[in-house]
């Protein structure tokens, strides 16, 4: 399947493309919302400002795929692979991306309000003034995530590995932290007020208690 033929037929109302190979594709600037590319592959496709809104891409691989400003509100992308992902300036507002491979995925000032990120795999990612505010982030992997000024506040991070972290800067206000693995993470300047840390391990590797 090429370019044209995906959007002709998108055109005339199908939405099922379900395991299609959209690999290396130029798909910038397209409108696709609510299409169904579960399973579909996009290795290397270059999406940048496509509009999935509504979409699903459930297992869907997109490794090394440039989403740069695209509109993903909403999609689905539960278990999908977005390894070194070009992430920047999208919008993944209330998306699901539940146990997703975002391992070194660039995010930089993406826009994750109450996203859910919950036990997906972020290792060494960049996140770097991104808004995640209210994001369920339970149980998610984001050792070595650089996290330096991201917006934080009210999240769910229970559970979360953050391990050597960079969350220099980081507005954690209200965050929920409990049990979270915050060892040897750099925590200068970072917001925790009204923060909950019950059980969490601390950068010097003490468990924090609130006495």
């Amino acid at each position: 399947m090429n370019t044209e033929d995906l959007l002709k037929r998108y055109a005339m109302g199908e939405r099922d493309f379900r395991g299609v190979n959209l690999s290396q594709m130029i798909l910038r600037g397209v409108d696709l919302q609510a299409i169904d590319l579960s399973q579909a592959y996009l290795t290397g496709a270059d999406c940048r400002e496509i509009d999935l809104s509504k979409a699903i891409l459930c297992e869907a691989n997109l490794s090394q795929t440039i989403l740069t400003e695209a509109n993903l509100t909403r999609t689905n992308l539960e278990k999908a692979v977005l390894h070194r992902v070009s992430l920047q300036l999208v919008n993944l507002s209330q998306g699901i991306l539940t146990e997703a491979d975002l391992r070194e995925a660039n995010l930089t000032e993406a826009l994750l309000y109450k996203t859910s990120l919950g036990k997906a795999q972020l290792q060494g990612a960049v996140l770097s003034r991104a808004i995640l505010q209210r994001t369920f982030l339970r149980g998610a992997n984001l050792s070595h995530a650089i996290l330096w000024e991201a917006n934080l506040q009210e999240a769910n991070l229970t559970n979360a590995d953050l391990t050597g972290a960079d969350l220099r800067g980081a507005n954690l206000e209200g965050a929920f932290l409990v049990e979270a693995n915050l060892f040897q993470a750099s925590l200068e300047q970072v917001n925790l007020n009204k923060a909950i840390l019950t059980g969490a391990i601390m950068p010097d590797g003490s468990v924090y208690s609130e006495q």
